[in-house]
Parts: structure tokens; sequence; C-alpha cells
């Protein structure tokens, strides 16, 4: 009864927060509080389930709930498993006795995500077709999805726009304008400006369709039970065929610094229902 009642208040207060507008473009304090809220959501199977279907916008709001219970959610929506992902993202299986089973913190491991590491988001790219791979797609298939993150403000505010794309040239390289300089450039793989999305090259040919996006705190992805929580939540987009071409709109005003504001709305797209709200909606 107690943690229903607490489940029933987070969702009360980080709802309220979302309502009243709390982030504004200079809201650090108003960001923590929120934070702190999300720390003590914990997340029922059944908000666990509908969560899922709510893609990479859900993300922060598994950070209070502990790896087992986040991971019988996920079998429960027979969604892609957190064992699968920490596999693929890792190396480990989530009963490996160096995982805390409550953080999903694995022990004795130096980060890679989080910490401004140049080949973190490439990493992160092969640790994704590898996941999917693991889940029956061909490996030339696997090839074309990619994870791009936008930096611009990683350093100054502590954000990043995360999104999950299908690039028609997989891993090849290709020529595009620069978002930073405007100059025509070819970006392959190594580069840092490759792991950013991109609409068109210079010859008006399709480069990426962005499957899902969210603007997060950079610091979460310093959480091994987060960045494989991402995994999950951009393979089950992949999944399911999800395509977001707001995302180019999101960007440019990312980019132009409306990196608060852009969090809370994507906050503000998940919809945290209890069994019984949903029931009377």
């Amino acid at each position: 009864m107690n943690r229903t009642m607490k489940r029933l208040m987070s969702v009360v207060v980080v709802t309220t927060l979302l309502a009243t507008g709390c982030v504004t473009y200079d809201g650090q304090l108003a960001m923590e509080t929120f934070g702190r809220g999300l720390v003590g959501l914990i997340l029922s199977p059944f908000m666990i389930v509908a969560g899922i279907a709510q893609g990479l916008a859900f993300l922060p709001y598994t950070i209070g709930t502990g790896l087992a219970e986040l991971n019988r959610g996920l079998l429960q929506a027979q969604a892609v498993t957190l064992d699968d992902s920490y596999k693929a993202t890792f190396g480990v299986a989530i009963a490996d006795p160096r995982v805390n089973q409550q953080t999903g913190e694995i022990a004795g491991e130096s980060g890679l995500y989080g910490r401004y590491r140049p080949e973190a988001m490439s990493e992160a790219t092969k640790a994704f077709q590898r996941l999917l791979v693991s889940q029956g797609m061909p490996e030339e298939k696997a090839q074309h999805y990619v994870l791009t993150g936008v930096y611009t403000h990683t350093r100054s505010r502590n954000h990043i726009l995360l999104a999950v794309v299908y690039r028609h040239p997989g891993m090849q390289s290709f020529r595009v304008a620069s978002k930073h300089t405007g100059i025509a450039t070819t970006f392959r793989p190594e580069n840092m400006g490759w792991r950013e999305a991109y609409e068109r090259d210079v010859n008006g040919q399709i480069i990426d369709e962005v499957i899902d996006w969210a603007g997060i705190e950079y610091s979460l992805l310093r959480q091994d039970k987060i960045v494989a929580t991402l995994m999950v939540l951009a393979a089950e987009s992949v999944k399911t065929g999800k395509r977001s071409p707001d995302y180019w709109q999101v960007e440019r005003r990312w980019m132009a610094g409306e990196t608060t504001q852009i969090i809370q709305e994507s906050m503000a797209r998940v919809k945290l229902d209890t069994p019984r709200s949903a029931q009377r909606s």
C-alpha cells in the first residue's frame, strides 16, 4: 500500500511540475527539483508497459526504478530486455555479480558515456546495432540504424538532444552542409560530425529519417542502467516503425538555445497514467 501511494504521489508531483511550466529558460533550481521528483518515482509494471510505447522521452522517468523491477516490466511488455541490452552494450549479463541489482552500475568499469568522450556516440551506435542483431535483425540492415546527439549545450547546460535515425547511406561517408559552419563537408564514421542527424545531403538526397528523439540531462548517461534503457527504448521504437519528422524543427530550436523548453516538452509527451486513471479516461 505504501509503495502504491508513493507511486501515485510521485506521479502527481511530476505531472504538476510539467503542467505548471516549472522549467524556465534559466530554471536550474526548477530542473533540480524536477529531477529529485523523478528519482523518487518508482514505476509500476503497468507504467513501464505504457512508458515503453512512448519512446525515448520515457527514459528520465526510469531513474528511480531498480534494475530487476525495470527488467520485469520489460519482460511483461514483451519488449527487448535489459539483459540483452547489457550484453550488447557492456558485454555482461544483468545477473553478473559485478552488476548492482538496484542501481544497475557495473563495478570496476570505467564509464564511457556522459563524460565528454568523443568516441562515446560512435560506440553507442555499435552497441545499438549489436542489440538489433541480437533481436534477429540482419547485420546488413542493422548498419542503417544510428544513434545521434547534439552536443552544443552539454558543457554549458548539461543538456543533450538524442535521436535514433534510419541512415540511408548506412555506415558510409556522406557530404552535407555543416550545421556549424555551413561549409560542404564529407563526414565519415570516425568524424564527430557524422554522429549528428542530417536531413539531406548536398544533392538533396535524404540522409536520415528520424525514428525518435528526446532532450535529457547529459550527465544521466553516466548511469549504466540509463544507457542500457536508452538502447531498449530505441530498439522498441525501431520495432514499431515509429517516425518523428518533428525532430528537424526541434533541432533548430535546440541549437538556437531553447534546450530547457525542449526538455520540458519532451518530458511532457509521457503520460504517467495509473491503471485506475486509465480506466476512467
